[in-house]
């Protein structure tokens, strides 16, 4: 009897060790891909929750919401750190930089390109297995295709192809739902920032730009804030400089031009990170 009650205490053990150390989850969406597959399924590591550049986080947001933003019900996403607090980041013709300068290069990394070819893609089942995910837009046999840079290369020195080219939108076109979400801070998913990513307790002045670029954090951090006049009051007082709370993380999905990563949510609180992967399970 007291072997049974041994062997069931440390089975309990290690049950509670592994439950409040390891999670898992299953890939939600297709930021990731090719680096993660939705419906992988990821182990993440609880403790040391301290991200460098390039690991994946899981971290919950109320991006998705909308009325009901109860710490139960937040939205988890799974997405790669590109910018640690102190960093600096900006997206110039959808290149990134970090701390000016150009990130390094990951091969699984996707962008939205426009691809033309001399036919019918059905008639050249090379491209055709090649490209999972492809949109014809035109009768010119222009094909809209998600592509790392080693796909972009293929199809680029393929003779079936007459033109391969990355499109952005204009520096000066203003996307709502992007980051900090005011016209007049004018970015967008290809052209965003540049933009300081605090940390805890750095203070910083407000100057009539930054109140703007700044003020969708604040108003997370302090909930009785308002700008009047190109100046920021918090519970009614004139504040010209702010300290902030928490420190703040820039992640981007690998799937670049259809992630909803921090151009949309803007910077996340290192609080809100709840893992990092470490090993996936893939389908």
């Amino acid at each position: 009897m007291k072997r049974v009650l041994k062997y069931s205490l440390v089975a309990v053990l290690i049950f509670w060790f592994t439950y409040s150390t390891i999670g898992i989850i299953k890939m939600p969406a297709m930021d990731m891909k090719d680096s993660i597959q939705k419906s992988d399924v990821i182990l993440y590591r609880k403790f040391l929750l301290y991200p460098n550049h390039n690991d994946i986080v899981i971290y919950k947001s109320d991006y998705f919401a909308e009325e009901d933003s109860t710490e139960s019900s937040r939205y988890l996403f799974i997405q790669r750190v590109i910018g640690l607090p102190g960093d600096t980041i900006q997206i110039d013709s959808g290149k990134v930089y970090i701390n000016h300068q150009l990130e390094r290069t990951n091969e699984l990394y996707q962008k939205n390109y426009i691809v033309q070819l001399i036919d019918s893609i059905e008639k050249f089942p090379h491209i055709n297995s090649l490209i999972n995910e492809k949109n014809i837009i035109s009768k010119k046999f222009e094909y809209a295709m998600s592509l790392s840079e080693k796909k972009y290369f293929q199809l680029k020195n393929d003779t079936c192809v007459t033109g391969i080219y990355y499109e952005t939108e204009s520096p000066i076109f203003f996307e709502n739902d992007i980051y900090p979400y005011n016209e007049k801070i004018k970015w967008n998913k290809h052209f965003w920032g540049p933009l300081y990513l605090p940390k805890k307790n750095d203070i910083l002045k407000l100057n009539a730009q930054y109140i703007y670029i700044y003020f969708p954090i604040i108003q997370e951090e302090e909930k009785l804030s308002e700008i009047r006049n190109d100046s920021l009051f918090i519970e009614g007082k004139f504040v010209s400089e702010y300290k902030f709370k928490n420190d703040y993380y820039f992640v981007m999905g690998d799937n670049r031009d259809n992630a909803i990563d921090s151009r949309y949510i803007g910077p996340i609180k290192g609080k809100d990170i709840i893992g990092i992967a470490f090993y996936k399970f893939g389908n």
